[in-house]
């Protein structure tokens, strides 16, 4: 009887310590997607991709419009073209297909590898500015990736973007 006693009195005195210490514990959450998208610095990245590719982009709109016109002087001349004329002319279109795709297929490749590397430099940046906001606000956990539901007063999500705007500014 007295162990039974001894071991109750133990559970209690470890519930109420662990509640005693939940209750001190001071917890935040983040949401690094919206931080991702929302940051000047991944809107500065964007657009550094989209103005280091635009060279490409426009020589493959260029042959997308000489594809398309090649494909309307064919289907407008085929029925005056002789067989080796139709011949040739459908390799051509053909062979111009399969160089747009070629293309088009090597820049979304490389544009791919420039977005993932300045992908992991912007991670490398949101990481430091969560820890930053974490040692600022004083919090001893700070979660993100798979939170089903939090209330909005653990969600810092908002200081860590207005703490990489401050950042972005200097």
């Amino acid at each position: 009887m007295r162990q039974l006693f001894i071991v109750l009195l133990v559970c209690f005195a470890t519930f109420f310590t662990t509640v005693g210490f939940a209750q001190q514990l001071k917890i935040g959450v983040v949401n690094v997607g919206l931080l991702l998208e929302q940051t000047p610095q991944a809107k500065a990245a964007s657009k550094s991709l989209e103005k280091e590719f635009a060279p490409q982009q426009a020589q493959l709109t260029r042959l997308v419009q000489q594809m398309e016109k090649k494909q309307k002087n064919f289907q407008k001349n085929k029925l005056v073209m002789s067989e080796s004329q139709l011949q040739f002319s459908q390799r051509e279109i053909e062979v111009l297909n399969r160089d747009m795709q070629r293309k088009k297929n090597d820049i979304q490749e490389l544009v791919n590898i420039k977005r993932n590397e300045k992908l992991v430099s912007l991670q490398n940046v949101v990481n430091q500015a969560i820890k930053e906001v974490g040692k600022q606000e004083k919090l001893d956990l700070i979660l993100y990736e798979g939170i089903a539901y939090t209330n909005n007063r653990l969600d810092v999500t908002k200081k860590v973007l207005e703490h990489l705007k401050k950042k972005y500014r200097k």
